[in-house]
């Protein structure tokens, strides 16, 4: 796992409904990849219909021994540009305690968590109002976790969050470089 201040070098920030590509993006340059493509291209890359959209919602999902359909458009867009990973996508039960395993960087695709310092939400999703449906959800990379909280990079907020509480996550995708995939040497773009 790269260090915080690592993944804090690497912060992608969001545009429209874009914070799982940001967060993905984020994780990927903190692992090595270089020359990414800009945020809105690179939302249709991972499923997006449109530029700065979401994947649909089906994408985070697999058929039980292979991966989902984001998981292949991440290791493909990754080994586009210089890193072999391994990209796994599944969901979370709301008990189970999250934390980012060594060697990995972990997207917490959320339903609700801090909006904001100091305010707690669904970012505008509500079960009981259908029109809200297409709206809400956040991903952050989860940067570690222990009894203060959650220490997150969020798209919607420059530098390092502490999350007092846990967000209440409902997928996860968990990003891991390949053994012999060493990341390209530094470049000219590097993360801002």
């Amino acid at each position: 796992m790269p260090t915080p201040q690592a993944l804090e070098k690497c912060w992608v920030p969001n545009q429209g409904a874009a914070c799982t590509t940001a967060a993905i993006l984020a994780g990927l340059r903190a692992l090595g990849a270089r020359h990414l493509p800009e945020l809105g291209a690179a939302c249709r890359r991972l499923g997006a219909s449109v530029p700065y959209g979401a994947p649909g919602l089906l994408d985070y999902v697999a058929v039980p021994g292979r991966p989902a359909p984001l998981d292949r458009r991440v290791e493909r867009l990754a080994a586009e540009h210089g890193l072999r990973i391994r990209s796994r996508t599944s969901p979370w039960v709301p008990w189970r305690r999250l934390r980012p395993a060594p060697g990995e960087v972990l997207v917490a695709n959320l339903a609700w968590g801090q909006e904001r310092p100091g305010r707690y939400g669904t970012w505008g999703w509500h079960p009981l109002r259908p029109s809200t449906y297409a709206t809400g959800g956040h991903s952050v990379v989860l940067a570690a976790a222990d009894a203060g909280g959650w220490l997150v990079l969020d798209p919607n907020h420059p530098g390092l969050q502490r999350w007092p509480r846990p967000g209440l996550a409902v997928t996860v995708t968990r990003l891991r470089r390949l053994e012999g995939s060493s990341p390209p040497p530094p470049s000219s773009d590097a993360p801002r």
